[in-house]
């Protein structure tokens, strides 16, 4: 019909303005220029092993977090500590999601030396690297809970606000998680909770 011709000459009319106008045309190219950029640093980062989370030696620790890597994040941990398991399960969500730092993982029993001349003292400690020099520490689960009663029990989302507080990731809290939070404990304004038993199906 009629209308349906004229919203067709409409939309190529809008077409022709969007191919010939010199101003959408600039914002047109800058944009594609800025996906190209994006796609380049994701590139260069998934070459240097961010993206995943990987266990390293001690030999291996200065190599990843002293070289062309940004930020890079360190999970000390020990293999029978549940915490430390905890921590894995997040940080794992989390380096597959935010490639901009580099997540990695050593044993503590099996790096003495970095242990003591990072005075880790405490498992898990999670330390985070700007251009090779600490800019945070996050000793066992401090400050993630919001039930002080349920220390273990936190939402990813906290780690997250966590990271990004330290300049690791970009991140900032969406909506669900809040009404998630506000559903689960009852309050306003206070940070979402996850549960391990809760996400496993184990009630």
């Amino acid at each position: 019909n009629n209308d349906d011709s004229d919203s067709e000459e409409d939309y190529d009319h809008l077409l022709d303005e969007c191919e010939t106008d010199p101003t959408l045309l600039q914002i047109r190219q800058s944009r594609l220029a800025e996906l190209r950029q994006l796609q380049s640093t994701r590139a260069e980062h998934l070459s240097l092993g961010h993206g995943q989370y990987r266990t390293i030696t001690q030999d291996e620790f200065l190599p990843e977090c002293t070289g062309k890597s940004k930020h890079v994040a360190v999970h000390f941990f020990h293999n029978e500590f549940e915490r430390c398991k905890i921590m894995d399960f997040h940080l794992k969500s989390i380096a597959e999601e935010f490639v901009e730092c580099k997540f990695v993982r050593m044993d503590a029993e099996k790096a003495p030396f970095f242990v003591a001349k990072l005075k880790v003292k405490t498992l898990p400690t999670l330390l985070v690297f700007e251009e090779g020099k600490e800019v945070g520490r996050l000793t066992g689960f401090e400050g993630l809970a919001m039930d002080a009663t349920k220390p273990d029990e936190w939402h990813t989302g906290r780690l997250k606000e966590w990271l990004a507080d330290k300049g690791a990731i970009r991140y900032e809290r969406p909506s669900w998680e809040v009404e998630k939070e506000r559903r689960r404990l009852g309050v306003v304004n206070k940070g979402a909770v996850w549960s391990d038993r809760e996400r496993s199906g184990v009630v």
